[in-house]
């Protein structure tokens, strides 16, 4: 049995108890992994979060009559002012350590990681990595790297992330009886049936949005360290020659690594596709302004996360107990078997911003060059300039 325990400190999993453990058992192995007395703790599990109790009556009850199932989220809490339960522990929480599914890198992704020790890369702390959301396992520059770069991408990320002749199926409608509008006045939610509701987290508009998005969803304790990820994306391509090379950049790959590190330079389809594999997930990119998801590492990977792409910014999306649950419990990376309605709504989600305009028209946006002022039109005049000049920072305005 899995279970993700979210805590003040980031995520673990649990993956030694059964589902005819009980109550108090869970209370004990949490509080030992996340280094909390049991009478201090309060846990929360559902949608929205429900507290789960423990009393005399309660603590010897099953987790699967308590309807805990495999994969449940539990979310922890300290009780306020140093108060704790009624409820005698007593020495059961001597019990042996559990076992908990690493989150930490492997060994070859370590060896990576330590290239990047400049950048105060996440540490591992008792065999788990930190953040607010889980950090998925790395899998390392030393790798069996096979990320594929998708065809036309644009060389310098951010404008285009698809070949203009890629042609997707049409997605498969949202069923009708799970999906409904988000509250009232709400363009950025739609309300998953019994799951919470799908928002979109907007990101920084400073040209770091896809790599804030993606910590955000995937690895939070990079949000205050996004040069740590923009050089994962050099390093997998100085470590990948063939699947990187000049053509695909769009410039010669020592110029490209270059230009990545730079904080001002957008990020684009070549990197979700190495973030996908880097963090083996697939990263499920939603076009506001054509509906159309976008599938990085699909078929590879048993989780996926989701983006909000609207022409020239990425935004994070997570699901919600409620608009009024703080961030910290967003559920931000979800099963791939179970999570057809989780796309399903992320659609809807782009088509209500659609219709508010919520997105750019980039073959016919105006931008100015931050650099040398220099106005531009649309998608093929920033491409055209950034490769004459080298200047990488623009800033629409109308």
């Amino acid at each position: 049995m899995r279970l993700r325990i979210r805590h003040k400190d980031g995520m673990a999993t649990l993956t030694s108890l059964t589902e005819q453990s009980t109550l108090l058992e869970l209370h004990n192995e949490i509080a030992r992994e996340v280094k909390t007395p049991a009478a201090r703790l309060e846990l929360k599990t559902g949608y929205p979060p429900k507290p789960l109790l423990i009393d005399s009556s309660s603590a010897q009850s099953s987790l699967q009559s308590l309807g805990i199932k495999d994969g449940e989220q539990i979310m922890t809490s300290e009780r306020p002012d140093g108060s704790v339960s009624s409820f005698e522990f007593g020495s059961t929480s001597a019990a042996s350590e559990p076992t908990v599914t690493s989150s930490a890198p492997t060994a070859q992704a370590a060896t990576a990681t330590s290239h990047a020790a400049a950048f105060q890369p996440p540490k591992a702390v008792g065999g788990l990595a930190f953040g607010s959301r889980p950090l998925i396992p790395l899998s390392g520059a030393n790798s069996a790297f096979q990320a594929k770069p998708v065809a036309g991408a644009h060389p310098f990320g951010g404008l285009s992330t698809v070949d203009s002749s890629y042609k997707p199926p049409t997605p498969a409608p949202a069923p009708v009886s799970n999906l409904t509008a988000g509250p009232s006045g709400s363009v950025g939610s739609v309300r998953v049936r019994d799951q919470g509701i799908l928002v979109v987290r907007e990101v920084e508009d400073d040209n770091s949005c896809l790599f804030n998005a993606v910590a955000y969803t995937l690895d939070p304790s990079m949000k205050s360290n996004i040069a740590a990820l923009r050089h994962i994306i050099a390093k997998a391509i100085e470590a990948n020659p063939d699947d990187y090379s000049d053509a695909v950049l769009g410039r010669p790959r020592k110029d490209y690594c270059d230009w990545i590190r730079r904080e001002n330079s957008w990020g684009g389809a070549i990197e979700l596709a190495i973030f996908s594999e880097h963090y083996n997930i697939e990263i499920d990119s939603i076009d506001v302004s054509t509906n159309r998801v976008d599938r990085f590492g699909e078929g590879k990977f048993t989780q996926r996360a989701l983006l909000m792409y609207s022409g020239i910014h990425y935004d994070a999306v997570a699901l919600t107990p409620g608009l009024d649950i703080p961030e910290e419990c967003d559920q931000t990376q979800f099963d791939i078997a179970t999570s057809e309605e989780i796309i399903n709504a992320g659609i809807q989600l782009s088509i209500k911003l659609k219709q508010a305009h919520k997105y750019t028209d980039v073959a016919n946006f105006t931008l100015r060059c931050s650099v040398c002022q220099a106005g531009l039109k649309g998608e093929k005049d920033a491409q055209q300039h950034a490769q004459q000049t080298m200047h990488t920072s623009f800033e629409e305005y109308k």
